[in-house]
Protein backbone atom coordinates (compact mmCIF):
# COMPACT_ATOMS: atom_id res chain seq x y z
CA UNK A 1 0.00 0.00 0.00
CA UNK A 2 1.62 3.42 -0.93
CA UNK A 3 1.22 6.39 0.91
CA UNK A 4 -2.09 8.58 1.27
CA UNK A 5 -2.20 11.56 -0.70
CA UNK A 6 -4.32 14.41 -0.82
CA UNK A 7 -6.44 15.63 -3.51
CA UNK A 8 -5.09 17.85 -5.84
CA UNK A 9 -6.74 21.28 -6.21
CA UNK A 10 -6.83 23.76 -9.07
CA UNK A 11 -4.35 25.84 -7.82
CA UNK A 12 -1.80 22.72 -8.08
CA UNK A 13 -2.12 20.34 -5.63
CA UNK A 14 -1.51 22.20 -2.03
CA UNK A 15 -2.58 20.41 1.38
CA UNK A 16 -5.28 22.05 3.10
CA UNK A 17 -4.08 23.89 6.04
CA UNK A 18 -5.83 23.02 9.32
CA UNK A 19 -6.65 26.36 10.49
CA UNK A 20 -8.94 26.65 7.18
CA UNK A 21 -12.61 25.81 7.71
CA UNK A 22 -14.03 22.97 5.49
CA UNK A 23 -15.14 23.96 2.29
CA UNK A 24 -12.43 26.48 2.61
CA UNK A 25 -14.44 29.27 2.79
CA UNK A 26 -13.84 32.22 5.57
CA UNK A 27 -10.96 33.11 7.01
CA UNK A 28 -8.24 31.43 8.57
CA UNK A 29 -8.59 31.40 12.06
CA UNK A 30 -5.68 33.23 14.15
CA UNK A 31 -3.65 31.36 16.39
CA UNK A 32 -4.13 32.93 20.11
CA UNK A 33 -0.95 34.23 21.65
CA UNK A 34 0.74 32.06 24.55
CA UNK A 35 0.64 34.40 27.35
CA UNK A 36 1.11 34.34 30.87
CA UNK A 37 -1.20 36.31 33.19
CA UNK A 38 -1.24 37.45 37.09
CA UNK A 39 -4.44 38.15 38.70
CA UNK A 40 -2.45 39.98 41.54
CA UNK A 41 0.97 41.10 42.37
CA UNK A 42 2.49 41.86 46.22
CA UNK A 43 4.64 44.69 46.26
CA UNK A 44 7.18 45.51 49.16
CA UNK A 45 8.43 48.84 50.01
CA UNK A 46 11.55 49.16 51.90
CA UNK A 47 12.46 51.93 53.93
CA UNK A 48 15.42 54.38 53.21
CA UNK A 49 18.32 54.32 55.50
CA UNK A 50 22.10 55.51 55.36
CA UNK A 51 24.04 52.79 54.03
CA UNK A 52 27.60 52.16 54.78
CA UNK A 53 27.98 50.13 52.38
CA UNK A 54 29.65 51.62 49.30
CA UNK A 55 32.18 54.10 48.79
CA UNK A 56 30.88 56.99 46.64
CA UNK A 57 33.68 59.20 44.32
CA UNK A 58 32.69 62.16 46.54
CA UNK A 59 31.65 62.52 50.21
CA UNK A 60 29.50 60.04 52.31
CA UNK A 61 26.12 59.74 52.90
CA UNK A 62 25.77 56.58 51.30
CA UNK A 63 21.98 55.43 50.44
CA UNK A 64 20.41 52.93 51.75
CA UNK A 65 17.51 50.26 52.49
CA UNK A 66 16.56 48.63 56.06
CA UNK A 67 17.60 45.42 56.84
CA UNK A 68 13.97 45.04 58.49
CA UNK A 69 11.39 42.82 56.54
CA UNK A 70 8.53 45.51 55.08
CA UNK A 71 4.82 44.44 55.30
CA UNK A 72 3.78 43.96 51.94
CA UNK A 73 1.24 45.71 49.98
CA UNK A 74 -1.03 43.68 47.97
CA UNK A 75 -3.22 45.06 45.06
CA UNK A 76 -4.09 43.95 41.22
CA UNK A 77 -1.48 43.74 38.88
CA UNK A 78 -3.50 46.87 36.92
CA UNK A 79 -2.72 49.22 40.33
CA UNK A 80 0.53 47.89 40.24
CA UNK A 81 1.14 49.30 36.13
CA UNK A 82 -0.82 52.77 37.44
CA UNK A 83 1.49 53.04 40.55
CA UNK A 84 4.85 52.17 38.37
CA UNK A 85 3.53 54.43 35.46
CA UNK A 86 2.87 57.53 37.71
CA UNK A 87 6.49 57.29 39.30
CA UNK A 88 8.20 56.96 35.71
CA UNK A 89 5.96 60.13 34.77
CA UNK A 90 7.52 61.67 37.94
CA UNK A 91 11.01 60.43 37.40
CA UNK A 92 10.73 61.74 33.60
CA UNK A 93 9.69 65.32 35.18
CA UNK A 94 12.75 65.35 37.26
CA UNK A 95 15.16 64.47 34.93
CA UNK A 96 13.72 67.10 32.28
CA UNK A 97 14.36 69.48 34.52
CA UNK A 98 18.38 68.32 35.20
CA UNK A 99 21.26 68.46 32.52
CA UNK A 100 20.41 65.84 29.43
CA UNK A 101 22.59 62.90 28.95
CA UNK A 102 23.54 60.68 26.29
CA UNK A 103 20.53 59.26 24.89
CA UNK A 104 21.86 55.02 25.78
CA UNK A 105 20.64 56.18 29.19
CA UNK A 106 23.91 56.31 31.38
CA UNK A 107 24.13 55.74 35.22
CA UNK A 108 24.71 59.03 37.13
CA UNK A 109 26.19 59.39 40.13
CA UNK A 110 23.98 60.96 42.89
CA UNK A 111 25.64 64.22 44.58
CA UNK A 112 26.38 64.59 47.76
CA UNK A 113 24.11 66.93 48.39
CA UNK A 114 21.33 64.95 46.76
CA UNK A 115 21.91 61.97 48.87
CA UNK A 116 21.72 64.11 51.65
CA UNK A 117 18.13 65.30 51.11
CA UNK A 118 16.75 61.79 50.35
CA UNK A 119 18.12 60.86 52.97
CA UNK A 120 16.26 63.35 54.96
CA UNK A 121 13.18 63.34 53.30
CA UNK A 122 12.81 59.44 53.80
CA UNK A 123 12.80 60.28 57.61
CA UNK A 124 16.83 59.99 58.51
CA UNK A 125 16.91 62.50 61.52
CA UNK A 126 20.78 62.35 61.84
CA UNK A 127 23.59 61.45 59.45
CA UNK A 128 26.45 59.75 60.77
CA UNK A 129 29.17 62.30 59.48
CA UNK A 130 31.95 59.52 60.37
CA UNK A 131 31.18 57.71 57.50
CA UNK A 132 32.54 60.29 55.27
CA UNK A 133 35.60 60.11 56.57
CA UNK A 134 35.63 56.16 56.45
CA UNK A 135 35.00 56.65 52.78
CA UNK A 136 37.77 59.38 52.06
CA UNK A 137 40.30 56.95 53.77
CA UNK A 138 39.19 54.39 51.61
CA UNK A 139 39.15 56.24 48.28
CA UNK A 140 43.00 57.42 49.16
CA UNK A 141 44.08 53.68 50.17
CA UNK A 142 42.66 53.07 46.62
CA UNK A 143 45.12 55.23 45.46
CA UNK A 144 48.28 53.00 46.49
CA UNK A 145 48.05 49.66 44.39
CA UNK A 146 49.81 47.80 41.84
CA UNK A 147 53.56 47.10 41.60
CA UNK A 148 56.43 49.89 41.34
CA UNK A 149 57.89 48.12 38.76
CA UNK A 150 59.75 50.14 36.14
CA UNK A 151 59.14 48.35 32.26
CA UNK A 152 60.31 45.36 34.00
CA UNK A 153 58.54 43.02 36.43
CA UNK A 154 61.21 40.83 38.47
CA UNK A 155 59.57 37.93 40.22
CA UNK A 156 61.87 38.34 43.60
CA UNK A 157 60.74 42.15 43.41
CA UNK A 158 57.35 43.07 41.82
CA UNK A 159 55.43 43.09 44.68
CA UNK A 160 52.28 41.96 42.74
CA UNK A 161 54.23 38.54 41.86
CA UNK A 162 55.04 38.43 46.19
CA UNK A 163 51.55 38.60 46.88
CA UNK A 164 50.54 36.23 44.21
CA UNK A 165 48.60 38.33 42.21
CA UNK A 166 48.71 39.45 38.67
CA UNK A 167 49.69 42.82 37.38
CA UNK A 168 46.77 45.11 36.00
CA UNK A 169 47.66 47.95 33.90
CA UNK A 170 44.50 50.13 33.52
CA UNK A 171 46.24 52.92 31.34
CA UNK A 172 49.87 53.11 30.29
CA UNK A 173 51.94 52.70 33.59
CA UNK A 174 49.11 52.83 36.16
CA UNK A 175 48.29 51.26 38.71
CA UNK A 176 51.70 48.96 37.22
CA UNK A 177 54.36 49.99 35.56
CA UNK A 178 55.20 47.11 33.80
CA UNK A 179 55.17 46.70 30.06
CA UNK A 180 53.71 43.49 27.94
CA UNK A 181 57.28 42.29 27.19
CA UNK A 182 58.98 43.34 30.38
CA UNK A 183 56.86 41.60 32.71
CA UNK A 184 57.59 38.31 34.60
CA UNK A 185 55.10 37.99 37.17
CA UNK A 186 54.54 34.09 37.40
CA UNK A 187 50.62 35.21 38.12
CA UNK A 188 50.24 37.27 34.59
CA UNK A 189 49.67 40.76 33.59
CA UNK A 190 46.15 41.82 32.70
CA UNK A 191 45.07 44.87 30.59
CA UNK A 192 42.63 46.86 30.36
CA UNK A 193 41.28 46.87 26.62
CA UNK A 194 38.91 50.13 26.30
CA UNK A 195 37.69 48.84 22.53
CA UNK A 196 36.64 45.56 24.12
CA UNK A 197 34.71 47.14 27.00
CA UNK A 198 32.89 49.45 24.78
CA UNK A 199 31.82 46.44 22.30
CA UNK A 200 30.73 44.43 25.31
CA UNK A 201 28.56 47.10 26.71
CA UNK A 202 26.69 48.39 23.40
CA UNK A 203 26.44 44.14 22.64
CA UNK A 204 24.40 44.08 26.37
CA UNK A 205 22.33 47.54 25.58
CA UNK A 206 20.94 46.11 22.22
CA UNK A 207 20.58 42.63 23.85
CA UNK A 208 18.45 44.54 25.91
CA UNK A 209 16.53 46.62 23.94
CA UNK A 210 15.35 43.15 21.78
CA UNK A 211 14.51 41.56 24.69
CA UNK A 212 11.38 44.92 25.69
Amino acid sequence: AGKPRFPSSQGGGRRPREDEEEGGEGPPCKRRRKTVGFDSVTVYYFQRMQGFTCVPSQGGSTLGNTPITPVPSSGSQEQANNEGEEEEEEDEEEEEEEEEVDTLNYLQPVPTRKRRALLRASGVRRIDALEKDECRDIRASREFCGCTCKGRCLPDSCSCSLAGIACQVDRMSFPCGCTQEGCANASGRTEFNPVRVRAHFLHTLMRLEIEK
